[in-house]
């Protein structure tokens, strides 16, 4: 009778786990959308440089051929800045702009100075390791949050005003 009881708690115990497995590989924290409701028609990106010493970032203008829908943010480049939409284009586009730090690293301090030493920089954890040249956008479908990954962010010279 033990040994039945025994190999019937093991087995529920191993059926227990494969369900979650399953529903893990299913669901995604930050699905990427394989067939969203709208194509990106061009995305780029250019570098700027402000008026003042170490004033410096990039843009990221991403065109798309729906315009019901709004795209919230892009990740670019191991950061993330909102997505503004542009009304005076003439079909959806959208600029991410993102302002690079004076610094070169942001620290953690702490108020005995002898425990910074060796002190590494923050890290920004991003929900996607993309390569220099891709992204990843965020938007709303159906009231559900969804993220389209863009693989070729074209490197551009600024000439237009947006």
């Amino acid at each position: 009778m033990m040994k039945k009881l025994s190999a019937l708690f093991i087995s529920a115990i191993i059926l227990f786990s494969f369900s979650f497995c399953c529903t893990t590989k299913g669901s995604s924290k930050y699905p990427i959308q394989k067939n969203p409701s709208f194509e990106v028609t061009k995305a780029t990106s250019n570098t700027w440089v402000g008026g003042q010493p170490g004033v410096r970032g990039y843009n990221v203008v991403i065109t798309i051929d729906n315009p019901n829908v709004k795209l919230d943010s892009v990740y670019f480049r191991n950061t993330k800045t909102s997505l503004k939409k542009n009304s005076m284009a003439e079909s959806p586009l959208f600029v991410g702009v993102f302002t690079l730090p004076n610094t070169k690293h942001d620290f953690i301090l702490h108020e005995n100075p002898a425990k910074e030493y060796g002190n590494t920089p923050l890290k920004l954890n991003l929900p996607f390791s993309l390569k220099s040249n891709e992204a990843a956008v965020s938007y709303m479908y159906k009231k559900k949050q969804y993220y389209l990954k863009i693989e070729n962010v074209e490197e551009v010279k600024s000439t237009e005003k947006y």
